[in-house]
């Protein structure tokens, strides 16, 4: 077989990296690395693979090394973007403000680096020192879309909110159609409208903002993968499979839709001394993938036809990737947040006998309009149109009922906690008791005060995980009543049979 040339090297480990085939782009851009490791492309390819892989101190060893060498603007803000990602993932948000910082000193005038610097304190909590740094920038009249953007989040909870909401419309006016910019920015001013209970105006804002993404949902590729799942993975097919042996901490996994309290959950037991919040790990979709015998519908190769030495090796490799993030012998249990992996029920149960799933959810309509004001990536194309977002939902609820079904059958005999956000809210302490019990806890009280750990949650869930549990998310959807009525419709009576 020909040797790829350096190009073709570069576009399959960029699409490995696209497709999200974490490991195997690591490989693929590690080994372009070896011949151009200076070359600023493949440095940014190669630390981006690391970091969604989680492998965190080597991407920021590796970007740090990088700038040493890289005097081009553009090619050092590339670079800086990726290490200041590896920082912040890493737990370093300090370092990464610092970086960021540094740099701008250097480009005073780069919005670029000006919106990354305040996007970043607000992460941190640090609201009213990004509201004065974008007011220096205004007053040297440096202004843009995205930076008003990080302003309207700044002062979402400050009395600026309608000096925000002016300055956004203003912009938006301005802008040229084409502006990409004017997605986030129309986000935000929904956010900022909703925030003073204009829900009417914050209605129309999201909706613009989702108007600007083409959705690709097809709800007939949604519709195959429940009728498949059904299908194929069924408790017969459990009977006499050859399961690995468990070894080292519990694996819990927290399912469920996005913003449906996954994020909550996972910092309630990272902040248990004998929890490890792993954040949302790809691994396990990954991992499936290379367990499947189809490329075609993934979802066709059911347990029966798992080979035992293989899906040892995959549980191998999961526990001691997790193992290796958890860093400390002491951990008991590591959380894998990925909401989506409750389409992976089945193969979880069939290589982690010892897991405990954690199922998160709330009232459909609050979930479901949820994702439609938050800027979902284009993985989550339903999110973008509340018709597909209730057409998908009902999908997902047809696949959990039915790997709720499987779990509890004798052969697989995997329990499932029914974590219902509602609930949450209603009585923080027991169900917090409830919850560490089930994945053998003892119970901590610094797991009441989760949003006291200083630990940043790299989601957008952000801001509320620094709060405490607060109410005003529930029953959200009655403000927006009159505008959801594709939604409920396509909801039907999965909002009548409730959770």
């Amino acid at each position: 077989m020909p040797m790829l040339s350096l190009k073709d090297a570069y576009g399959n480990a960029k699409a490995l990296y696209e497709q999200g085939s974490y490991r195997a782009a690591v490989h693929a851009s590690g080994v372009l690395y070896k011949q151009l490791p200076h070359h600023p492309p493949v440095v940014a390819l190669y630390v981006g693979a690391l970091l969604r892989f989680q492998h965190y101190d080597e991407g920021v060893r590796i970007a740090k090394r990088s700038l040493r060498h890289i005097t081009h603007k553009g090619h050092r803000i590339s670079i800086i973007g990726q290490l200041s990602d590896g920082l912040t993932q890493a737990g370093q948000l300090d370092d990464a403000i610092e970086l960021i910082r540094k740099e701008f000193e250097t480009q005073p005038d780069n919005l670029s680096l000006g919106g990354s610097y305040t996007h970043l304190l607000v992460l941190n909590g640090q609201h009213d020192i990004a509201i004065e740094f974008i007011d220096e920038m205004r007053s040297r009249g440096v202004e843009g879309l995205s930076m008003a953007s990080v302003f309207g989040r700044a002062v979402l909870r400050s009395d600026r909110q309608d000096e925000a909401i002016e300055w956004i419309e203003k912009l938006l006016d301005e802008a040229d159609p084409t502006d990409s910019r004017r997605h986030q920015a129309y986000n935000t001013l929904g956010h900022l409208y909703d925030r003073v209970k204009q829900y009417d105006k914050a209605m129309e804002a999201f909706e613009k903002s989702n108007a600007m993404i083409e959705p690709d949902y097809v709800d007939a590729r949604s519709a195959l993968i429940v009728e498949t799942v059904k299908s194929v993975w069924t408790p017969e097919k459990f009977v006499g499979l050859e399961r690995p042996e468990p070894s080292g901490p519990r694996p819990v996994f927290i399912v469920g839709m996005p913003r449906s309290g996954t994020t909550l959950t996972e910092q309630i037991i990272d902040a248990h001394p004998k929890g490890f919040g792993a954040g949302e790990l790809g691994l396990i979709a990954e991992l499936f993938r290379d367990l499947s015998g189809s490329k075609m519908n993934l979802y066709e190769t059911g347990p029966d036809e798992y080979d035992p030495e293989q899906l040892a090796e995959v549980a191998r490799i999961y526990r001691e990737e997790t193992a290796a993030m958890a860093g400390d012998s002491s951990v008991q249990v590591i959380v894998d947040k990925a909401p989506m992996n409750y389409h992976y029920l089945g193969m979880i149960a069939a290589a982690f006998p010892d897991a405990k799933i954690i199922h998160c959810q709330r009232d459909p309509r609050d979930n479901c309009l949820s994702c439609f004001f938050q800027l979902l990536n284009a993985g989550h194309a339903y999110s973008f149109d509340l018709e597909n977002c209730g057409r998908y939902y009902r999908h997902y609820r047809a696949i959990i009922n039915h790997y709720t079904g499987l779990l509890a059958s004798d052969p697989v005999n995997i329990p499932i906690f029914e974590n219902v956000y509602e609930d949450m809210v209603a009585n923080q302490e027991q169900r917090t008791r409830d919850l560490l019990d089930f994945i053998g806890l003892n119970f901590d009280p610094a797991c009441l005060a989760f949003h006291t750990t200083g630990r940043v949650a790299i989601t957008l869930s952000n801001d509320q995980v620094r709060q405490p549990i607060y109410k005003s998310s529930t029953k959200r959807y009655e403000r927006y009543a009159k505008h959801i009525g594709p939604l409920v419709d396509a909801l039907g009576d999965v909002i009548e049979d409730g959770h």
